[in-house]
């Protein structure tokens, strides 16, 4: 009913009422049938109205009286196909509408591929990362270690030769990072002559007023380099200049300076 007013309106481009009775009724041109069914291809409304009279063609139909077949009829019939065999083959031109996908099936079909490559790089991170969970926890030495330099309140100190040039382990040298308010400190050496039996190497500290203190002890068994993470006597806790010496030790205590470093904190 609405579609028909506007129609009657002037609202729309749509074809009148009695057009779309003849259409149902297949009682227009071919060509005005066409441009019809064209038209209803793109008009929900319209379709609705044919659709109506199609039921009601069919309705009435069903209604209709039933009369018996004239005489003659079937040689008329007959003698029409006879006909219709003669004349020429006309080709009949078919349409095919192509499949429009819509709603949440088109969204699937083109966003799908893309939520699975993120479902699959997801995965492999959160892989990665239980991996690396489980070997921190496999190595607690280095994921203390990692703590330690990651710091962001660390202090770093560079070690130099504490020995004449020409002496042996005048070319060693080291870096030395400690957190305030941690038991645990890195060491990196490069140079240091390796320990004989009975000696070790000594991380000492001298705060401002205060006597020298030794932090921990280590043992090195290469000359190439050695990489330390030492267990503090306690915290480290220091403030203004610190001075740091490494010292080569035996049994009976003492020894001799080879690197040394400061820092001010």
């Amino acid at each position: 009913m609405l579609h028909w007013l506007a129609h009657r309106l002037g609202l729309n481009r749509c074809p009148q009422c009695e057009t779309l009775v003849d259409y149902a009724l297949d009682g227009l041109p071919e060509t005005q049938q066409d441009s019809v069914r064209k038209h209803l291809d793109d008009c929900p409304p319209c379709r609705e109205q044919v659709r109506d009279f199609w039921q009601v063609r069919e309705g009435l139909g069903l209604c209709a009286k039933q009369q018996d077949i004239p005489q003659g009829f079937q040689a008329k019939v007959l003698a029409r196909l006879a006909e219709e065999d003669e004349t020429p083959f006309r080709a009949v031109e078919i349409k095919v509408q192509p499949f429009k996908m819509k709603g949440w099936p088109r969204f699937w079909v083109t966003l799908g591929p893309l939520f699975a490559l993120m479902s699959v790089v997801m995965t492999v991170v959160a892989a990665g990362a239980l991996i690396s969970r489980g070997r921190a926890a496999d190595n607690p030495l280095a994921s203390l270690s990692d703590a330690v330099l990651s710091d962001p309140h660390a202090a770093k100190v560079t070690l130099v030769s504490a020995l004449s040039g020409g002496a042996a382990g005048s070319d060693a040298s080291g870096n030395l990072v400690l957190c305030p308010g941690m038991d645990h400190a890195v060491l990196r050496c490069q140079h240091l002559a390796p320990c004989a039996d009975g000696q070790n190497y000594g991380l000492w500290m001298q705060a401002p007023g205060q006597p020298p203190r030794r932090l921990a002890r280590f043992v090195v068994d290469s000359s190439t380099g050695c990489s330390h993470l030492l267990q503090l006597d306690r915290a480290f806790q220091a403030t203004g200049a610190v001075d740091f010496m490494v010292k080569r030790e035996s049994a009976q205590g003492g020894g001799d300076t080879w690197l040394k470093g400061s820092v001010q904190l």
